[in-house]
């Protein structure tokens, strides 16, 4: 027996003895092999540089013991050290939509369909928020909800990691405390809030909150920060340094650039001090990305081959710290990450400091206590909740309550306000003495009550002079049914014209008040439907043309229904989707209405795009049936896009439609440059006209109508300037800024 043990003792000794003697060859030669720690600075967009050098190490078998980054530095290195390969973070940049990400709205196809509504008209987009009666002003013009969500969706079930020496790769990110300027690292927590709060750029991006201080970019007090690497056991350090270069005398010729020079000198002299600790062994890296700007991210992916060419330029001195292809496999899977499957959701709770109700943001997340957890999809809620416009910020967080794992859906209130106004211009001239403006001022109070009550206020003065309200009550928790109420006066003129031609021979001045209530469905964030009872009262003066004793009174009752979709992508310049307006309105003789006339619009845009072209086709039609309509009800056409070649109002009938086919391409500029402006030229083919009686609406009738322009995505709205040449000779010139589509 005793034989038999001995026996089996010797075969395990055997069979143990080659893998103990791999394990502590490898163990010696992980000991002797130097530490290495990768340094990665901040520069904004520049920063995808970095992944070109991360391709190159991994190229050339270098492993990295630790990370330490500040800002885009920060990013990418902490998603590396998370266990995204070079090649994957190659993928990720591109992937990401930058324009949606840098955006303070929640991307426009997850708006809520009452925000899209807001996109509609001429109002610019920056609102003026008000709180406790007072304007308040944001911290930042960029508020960072979407890069928090995009980071934290890549970023994945990594975030779970509550130590950053438990990650694949140990990590650090750097931020400034803004109350006292003084370097904060983070080492802790939740990996996406680090990754935000040490790219937080002073006034581009508002404060982050961080226990009792608020944090900034760390690229303010240290952007290279090679003492933290040292700190966290490097030997050697590899740096990559993308800051952006200081401005020579001759460019330092404007506000801006003095601004950004003296922000730049901080950054540089900090960094400076840093690089000043560099020994031999050390390796210094340098893509050379000449004027590349830190905030256009459209030239993100253009920056990675420098990078890699840069540690090219190094890679004698990198090759140093190469390791054999054994070692190298055996770094690879130490820096493989787990990924936790099944992880369940024992309960989900909220963190909600608005004055909207739980219930509401309960309503827009799919995740039930039980369920297996599904962080895109969660991902994709949260964005919702966000389109609602409600929010400041909304997120998640992973907690632990009596040893169960739930979830904590954040939702914080609008920093500044949710009252606020909104302003808006509008302009039109053809160069020939006919010219006309709006002006307009919007106020928007987003919570009357707990369900996320509004209500709205718009006045206007130009070509229209009118105040218009609204109060919307969602009635479910999700908002799927509502109730309304809408109050408008407003004044206009109606030109006339002669018998079967587009000469204008008079003119008139509408006044009408109007009133409606009604009920209404919501179908998800893409259409709503609703009915209405419309009670209105309008007055027709003789104007040009007539005597002034003239004078109609016409009242009317109205039982409307209105059909509404929307999944353009913008309304400045769209790319893709589909927006659609239906409106039939029943004249009745109720409360004093004279029953006379009954009416149908309808209008659609959808634009396909490729590459930087895009095709659109827009159409719009009206007809009246069961009477005859005066001049309120009439439909006209001419100015750009409604056959442009005529004047606005020059075309009138009581049946009319217009079709055109548009094209423009951006030729400068870029969304995703977040100082740029998108510029487009383009031309449309139009064809339409306008009847009196149905029985003249004839094919052979239309008018034709063409144009050239130039457009520019400003931040007064798009901007038009172009001409329209029409088939019968007919010409303009225009000058239009206002929302089209």
């Amino acid at each position: 027996m005793n034989k038999i043990i001995i026996y089996i003792q010797l075969i395990v000794a055997l069979t143990l003895a080659p893998l103990m003697a791999i394990a502590s060859k490898a163990q010696t030669d992980d000991e002797k092999r130097p530490k290495i720690g990768l340094v990665l600075s901040g520069g904004g967009a520049r920063g995808a540089a970095h992944v070109g050098v991360l391709k190159v190490l991994e190229e050339n078998r270098i492993p990295i013991d630790m990370i330490a980054g500040t800002s885009f530095g920060a990013i990418v290195g902490g998603l590396y050290a998370s266990g995204y390969s070079a090649e994957e973070l190659e993928n990720i940049l591109q992937d990401i939509d930058w324009e949606a990400t840098l955006s303070n709205d929640a991307p426009r196809r997850q708006k809520s369909f009452r925000r899209k509504q807001d996109d509609s008209g001429f109002l610019i987009k920056f609102k003026l928020g008000i709180k406790n009666w007072k304007i308040n002003l944001p911290s930042g013009l960029i508020n960072p909800n979407n890069l928090r969500l995009t980071l934290r969706d890549i970023v994945g079930d990594k975030s779970t990691y509550k130590d950053f020496d438990s990650l694949p790769i140990p990590f650090r990110a750097v931020a400034t405390d803004l109350q006292t300027g003084e370097e904060v690292i983070l080492r802790d927590g939740d990996l996406s809030f680090a990754l935000v709060s040490s790219m937080a750029v002073p006034a581009l991006f508002p404060p982050v909150e961080y226990k009792d201080t608020l944090l900034v970019d760390g690229g303010i007090v240290n952007n290279i920060p090679i003492n933290i690497a040292r700190k966290m056991g490097a030997d050697y350090v590899i740096v990559v340094d993308v800051t952006e270069n200081m401005l020579k005398k001759e460019e330092l010729n404007t506000f801006a650039s003095v601004l950004d020079q003296i922000t730049m000198i901080q950054t540089h002299h900090a960094a400076n001090e840093q690089l000043k600790t560099l020994n031999d062994q050390d390796v210094l890296i340098r893509p050379d990305l000449g004027k590349m700007s830190m905030i256009n991210f459209g030239e993100t992916l253009d920056s990675i081959p420098l990078g890699s060419e840069a540690a090219m330029r190094e890679l004698t001195r990198l090759k140093r710290f190469s390791v054999d292809s054994e070692q190298w496999q055996t770094y690879l899977k130490s820096k493989k990450h787990k990924v936790v499957e099944n992880e369940q959701v024992d309960f989900i709770r909220v963190k909600n400091d608005s004055d909207i109700s739980n219930e509401v943001i309960m309503s827009h997340i799919t995740a039930k206590s039980g369920d297996t957890l599904d962080r895109k999809k969660l991902n994709e809620d949260l964005t919702g909740l966000y389109g609602l416009g409600l929010f400041d910020e909304v997120n998640y967080s992973n907690v632990t309550q009596n040893g169960e794992h739930g979830l904590e859906i954040i939702a914080k209130q609008r920093q500044n306000g949710e009252d606020y106004f909104r302003f808006g211009l509008a302009l039109q001239d053809n160069f020939e003495g006919e010219s006309g403006y709006q002006l307009a001022a919007g106020f928007t109070n987003l919570a009357i009550n707990e369900r996320g009550g509004e209500l709205q206020a718009l006045f206007k003065i130009g070509e229209e002079f009118g105040l218009a309200s609204e109060i919307y009550q969602p009635i479910d928790y999700k908002g799927k049914y509502y109730v309304y109420g809408d109050a408008a006066g407003i004044k206009y003129n109606r030109n006339i014209l002669a018998n079967n031609s587009d000469q204008i021979v008079n003119q008139v001045r509408i006044s009408t008040a109007q009133f409606e209530t009604g009920l209404g469905r919501n179908f998800g964030n893409w259409a709503t439907f609703r009915v209405g009872l419309q009670k209105s009262y309008s007055s027709i003066v003789g104007r040009v043309g007539f005597p002034e004793s003239v004078k109609i009174n016409v009242d009317g009752t109205y039982l409307t229904a209105l059909f509404s979709a929307d999944t353009l992508d913008a309304v400045e310049f769209p790319r893709s989707g589909l927006a659609v307006d239906v409106v039939y309105e029943n004249s009745l003789s109720l409360f004093g209405g004279d029953g006379r006339i009954d009416s149908m619009r309808a209008s659609m845009y959808a634009p396909y795009s490729w590459g930087k072209n895009t095709i659109g086709v827009s159409a719009r039609a009206v007809t009246s049936f069961n009477g005859s309509p005066n001049e309120v009800d009439i439909f006209s056409l001419g100015g750009f896009l409604a056959l442009t070649a005529y004047a606005p109002g020059q075309i009138t009938g009581n049946h009319g439609g217009v079709a055109t086919l548009i094209y423009y391409r951006r030729v400068s500029g870029d969304a995703r440059n977040i100082a740029g402006t998108p510029i487009y030229i383009g031309g449309t083919i139009e064809a339409g006209n306008a009847w009196n009686r149905s029985s003249d609406i004839s094919l052979g009738d239309l008018k034709w109508s063409s144009s050239l322009f130039v457009g520019a995505d400003t931040l007064l709205g798009p901007v038009y300037l172009g001409g329209g040449i029409g088939d019968g000779g007919q010409a303009s010139a225009f000058l239009y800024v206002g929302q089209l589509f």
